[in-house]
């Protein structure tokens, strides 16, 4: 990984202002992943994860952690009249999931729609807006604002909770129940590999 600049003027000191382009790709290792049914109200708890389990992690810029959900619709029905309109329709569930790593934390809902649906919950600790910019800037100051240093080392946890509904069921033998929801789950930290270079006007411009 590198944590210098690449292909820079190496006579321009870090504090010294130039312009600099900051390239890089961020990459996903994985802490914790799984499938569980989680209950109507219930909050299934992701913990005991740390940095110590990823070899070398110190080596790398880890800028962020990232809970990626992804669910299905498990309402089912009963009854004789269980059949075609009389069916009735699922209704939407709510999954809620957080992730906390040190003083930060972030939550967010996603809607399976009554059917499937997906959505990821990311907290970054360094300034990712940065990348990919063009920007007037000494190579300490980016560097303050993309390398995260050992903010990332350390425990991280996070949870997922369901809220389900059961839809209707317009028949008069038929009823509607949803005991909860299927969760896929992935904890991943993000890491960004990054060079700083000195901007050059392209040819012809």
């Amino acid at each position: 990984f590198y944590l210098a600049a690449n292909n820079a003027d190496s006579s321009a000191g870090l504090n010294t202002v130039n312009e600099y382009v900051i390239e890089g790709n961020l990459t996903y290792v994985e802490l914790a992943s799984g499938n569980e049914f989680i209950a109507d109200g219930d909050t299934f708890p992701i913990d005991g994860l740390s940095t110590d389990s990823i070899d070398d992690a110190d080596e790398l810029n880890i800028i962020g952690v990232r809970l990626s959900l992804s669910y299905t619709e498990s309402e089912v029905t009963s009854g004789a009249s269980c059949q075609g309109p009389l069916e009735g329709q699922p209704a939407a569930d709510s999954i809620t999931g957080m992730t906390m790593h040190d003083e930060y934390s972030e939550t967010a809902t996603g809607s399976n729609n009554a059917d499937s649906g997906s959505h990821s919950v990311d907290i970054y600790w360094a300034n990712t807006s940065l990348i990919g910019e063009r920007v007037n800037m000494s190579k300490a100051e980016i560097m303050a604002e993309i390398d995260a240093g050992d903010k990332g080392l350390g425990a991280y946890s996070g949870s997922i909770s369901v809220d389900a509904e059961a839809g209707n069921a317009p028949g008069p033998t038929c009823t509607r129940s949803d005991a909860g929801e299927d969760v896929t789950y992935k904890l991943e930290l993000i890491i960004f590999d990054y060079d700083i270079e000195l901007y050059s006007e392209p040819e012809g411009a």
